[in-house]
């Protein structure tokens, strides 16, 4: 669906004459911006590719739409078949504490940088998997992820706003509604995750074989 087409079923479901166009833009921004804030999509995951070509990385620009890091994964040192290993996340600080490394074993995020503690050597492939915003939409007719996959979740997002705005007497109802799609969508999201494995719950201890 595109932009347009969301637009006009906001519109549509609002039905105010006395709201302008500018106003129906700023509620759908507002509702998209909601709708960032408090969910993980699968549409909304990242992966960025890095891959020093001068001189051995030991830092890297945060990507200028990330709202959160899913994982670093670089590949297991010695391996040539494409195997990789994911890195510690730690707090700045505590990075910092760490002994330098040849090979790096975790990272930190500080201001506009992720930090690593050991360096990415050349022609060496990083992976950062994050999730990002959504995508700006190119125009009137085009679409991004969430008009493409859950327009109605946009669509009642903007109308809780604008319900909010107007003190319309179905704002309750509107709200209601943009919870129980955002519950089916949460689901969705853990049912892709999930689906096809065996569910394990890692253990918080360290395994002994010996016990």
């Amino acid at each position: 669906m595109s932009y347009q087409d969301m637009k006009d079923d906001f519109v549509a479901i609002l039905d105010r004459d006395d709201m302008t166009t500018a106003q129906a833009d700023i509620f759908l921004r507002q509702g998209m911006s909601r709708i960032q804030r408090t969910c993980r999509l699968p549409s909304m995951e990242r992966a960025q590719l890095i891959t020093p070509t001068t001189f051995a990385m030991s830092e890297f620009p945060v990507p200028t739409d990330l709202i959160q890091i899913i994982d670093i994964l670089v590949p297991l040192s010695g391996n040539s078949v494409g195997q990789m290993t994911s890195l510690k996340r730690l707090s700045y600080r505590r990075l910092m504490e760490q002994p330098s490394t040849a090979t790096p074993f975790a990272y930190a995020r500080g201001q506009t940088l992720i930090y690593l503690r050991g360096s990415i050597p050349i022609g060496t492939q990083l992976q950062f998997l994050y999730y990002g915003n959504f995508s700006s939409f190119a125009s009137t007719t085009a679409d991004n992820e969430l008009s493409a996959s859950f327009p109605d979740f946009g669509v009642y997002a903007a109308l809780s706003y604008a319900g909010d705005h107007f003190e319309h007497p179905l704002t309750a109802q509107w709200e209601a509604r943009y919870q129980s799609i955002k519950t089916e969508v949460q689901s969705l999201a853990i049912d892709l995750e999930t689906e096809g494995g065996v569910q394990v719950i890692e253990p918080i201890y360290a395994y002994n074989e010996d016990c």
